[in-house]
């Protein structure tokens, strides 16, 4: 496991592990605490940044089904919508799952698959010392309440998205694997009652990275698709985004790695490689009674 420099952080045996996180169980191994980080309620925080973006001056269309993107020029001139046309000098496409749709109505190829990711919460439990608790390819937390929320693949691979309703509901096998998984890592909370569960529909590049990059054609353009990590990436994506928009390159970091050019040439049957294919569908069993 490698470990960032320069922050606080200390590898535990297996009793400190417990005392910091009494629903263990006996079968950890070892542990690692981070001195740094935090945690958020996404829901609210997204609630947060839409208030903050309409108090200065952002104007939010909900139900409002993008149809076309009119170009003059090599120049996005407007986005024509269910409520009509929308001009603009700059074009944020930041559309999670369907920006690659979107894209597509530039002529331009964005490869990505559609999943439906989700979370588990449990009922409440005592609380630990320590809440933000992750392993077994988890990640999650305890809440101020004392449920755990928890979630973290595999996804329900999906086909299209569509712009002008919701897609269909989970089929609650990922929750079902889900809870199997807290239960192997917090077994003293082997017993809690799962109480609810929510699922959003992500994007996944084929190599899990974002795409975060100002078009060159056409040129007033970016695209940001955060591959299902876009919460914890927010505040530095949305930093990048605006810098790219008003001065054409991001101020603080090096985002050339996050370019679409590097899947030029990329297989056609990219997602058949990888098996980030929707289910199929279950043939209907026919049962006949004779007398």
């Amino acid at each position: 496991m490698r470990l960032p420099a320069d922050y606080d952080w200390d590898v535990l045996d297996p009793r400190q592990v417990r005392e910091m996180v009494p629903l263990a169980g006996d079968n950890v191994v070892s542990g690692v605490h981070f001195h740094f980080g935090g945690h958020a309620n996404p829901q609210r925080t997204s609630q947060a940044y839409a208030w903050a973006a309409q108090d200065h001056g952002a104007r939010i269309l909900q139900h409002t089904v993008v149809t076309d993107i009119a170009t003059i020029g090599g120049k996005v001139t407007g986005v024509e919508t269910s409520q009509g046309m929308i001009g603009c000098d700059a074009l944020v496409i930041a559309a999670g799952p369907q920006t690659g749709k979107l894209m597509a109505m530039l002529g331009i190829d964005l490869p990505m698959a559609a999943a439906r990711a989700e979370m588990i919460v449990t009922e409440p439990l005592e609380m630990m010392p320590f809440t933000g608790v992750d392993g077994n390819g988890l990640y999650g937390r305890q809440t101020l309440r004392g449920n755990l929320a928890y979630g973290g693949g595999p996804h329900e691979w999906m086909g299209d998205v569509p712009f002008d309703h919701e897609p269909p509901r989970p089929s609650g096998s990922v929750t079902r694997n889900l809870a199997k998984r807290v239960a192997e890592l917090l077994p003293k909370a082997a017993h809690a009652r799962v109480i609810r569960s929510w699922a959003g529909v992500i994007e996944n590049t084929p190599d899990g990275r974002p795409v975060i990059e100002r078009l060159t054609s056409p040129e007033n353009v970016t695209v940001a698709t955060m591959s299902s990590v876009g919460f914890g990436l927010s505040p530095a994506s949305g930093h990048a985004i605006r810098d790219l928009v008003m001065d054409g390159v991001c101020s603080f970091a090096d985002l050339d790695k996050l370019k679409l050019s590097r899947f030029a040439g990329l297989r056609a049957d990219w997602r058949d490689h990888l098996n980030w294919l929707p289910p199929k569908p279950v043939d209907a069993v026919v049962s006949t009674a004779v007398n």
